[in-house]
């Protein structure tokens, strides 16, 4: 009801429910109150504000403060909310930020394997000097990786809950960093795969499975993430629009890339026989796929090389920003107001740049493949 409800002018809806209890809308916020009275007295109370507040916790607060007013006593005008444990707020957290699910269970292995003493603590706790000493131990012994991982998470984890229970918290990354006690960030891994590699990867990739070789030539022809493209499914295919959907992404927001020749092969091969629901690559190690190729002779590469190579042709292409983002689902910076929230480009505006850029990485995976044409596709 709060959620749907257009009311903007501060009325007041009394609880049917439980007497005593209401919510004033305002245009900007909703407003939990007690309004009753103590000793003959009027009494106002201020609750919370929704959605910080849900509607069940509103009502079990006023239940406790009204049953003060029938005893005669004046409540305080704050009533504390339980603070929670960590375990809870960060899966709160998860829950209210819609949170992808590989994503927690990334979150959760996290916090069980360098927090676990803290998981059944009050987050109270983290504001001590004890998590302080914690947290700079585990930046001083850790990857700079997992150290700026840590940092997002608990950091994240710790603005939620000071928004939602009233605290002023303050995550100990931050504290350390002012005093130079935090390592240097993490730097971009540089692509290891390199063109000039790429008749020899193919012809190690035309050793493997052919699911296996369908994958990593997909994926380097679309430029598609790891997760993108193993958990493809026959639905996600349309042949008849020639689109390719990917509904669930990094950034959260929904991809789709036009069919190519190229794609149609390895697409039609591997949606031969599928129900809409099933996979494409199912039982595809995708994380194993590197080292499976090194052992028949492929040179050393990561799977984002595959998306790095893509975007670099591209780039060598003279394919414009704009096109190129889109083709690999990227977002504009903030300031960048033209390309984040005036430039929309659809498939068939990347249709051409994106044949031009898989046409040059095909003749790059032949022993002969001339070089690269410093030319614009049209």
């Amino acid at each position: 009801m709060l959620l749907n409800s257009t009311a903007r002018d501060g009325r007041v809806l009394r609880d049917r429910m439980l007497s005593g209890f209401c919510v004033r809308m305002h245009a900007r916020r909703r407003t939990f109150r007690v309004a009753t009275s103590v000793a003959g007295k009027q009494f106002r109370m201020t609750l919370g504000h929704w959605p910080l507040m849900s509607v069940e916790e509103a009502r079990a607060r006023a239940m406790e403060v009204l049953a003060q007013c029938r005893r005669g006593e004046r409540p305080s005008r704050f009533v504390p909310k339980a603070v929670p444990t960590l375990r809870t707020a960060y899966l709160e957290y998860c829950s209210a930020k819609s949170i992808k699910a590989s994503s927690q269970k990334r979150y959760e292995s996290f916090y069980r394997t360098h927090f676990a003493d803290w998981l059944d603590r009050p987050v109270t706790d983290l504001g001590g000097p004890e998590f302080i000493d914690h947290c700079h131990a585990f930046a001083q012994t850790k990857g700079a990786a997992l150290v700026e991982l840590g940092r997002g998470v608990v950091g994240a984890v710790i603005k939620y809950v000071n928004a939602l229970h009233g605290l002023a918290l303050e995550s100990p990354f931050t504290k350390l960093a002012v005093v130079g006690l935090m390592p240097d960030r993490a730097q971009p891994r540089a692509r290891v795969l390199q063109m000039a590699d790429l008749p020899a990867w193919r012809v190690a990739v035309d050793q493997l499975g052919e699911p296996q070789r369908d994958f990593l030539l997909l994926t380097l022809y679309t430029g598609l993430r790891r997760n993108e493209c193993r958990e493809l499914r026959r639905e996600q295919i349309d042949f008849v629009a020639g689109v390719l959907s990917v509904p669930e992404t990094k950034n959260g927001k929904p991809h789709s890339l036009p069919i190519t020749p190229l794609m149609r092969e390895i697409l039609e091969r591997r949606c031969a026989g599928l129900q809409p629901g099933e996979e494409l690559f199912d039982g595809v190690a995708a994380g194993h796929l590197s080292k499976m190729a090194a052992r028949v002779g492929s040179p050393a590469f990561m799977l984002h090389d595959l998306r790095k190579l893509l975007a670099t042709v591209g780039e060598r292409l003279g394919v414009g920003d704009a096109v190129l983002r889109r083709i690999l689902n990227h977002t504009a910076q903030k300031a960048d107001v033209l390309h984040r929230h005036y430039v929309q480009l659809e498939v068939i505006d990347v249709n051409k740049a994106l044949s031009s850029i898989q046409e040059e990485l095909l003749s790059s995976l032949e022993p002969t493949c001339p070089r690269l044409q410093l030319s614009t596709p049209q």
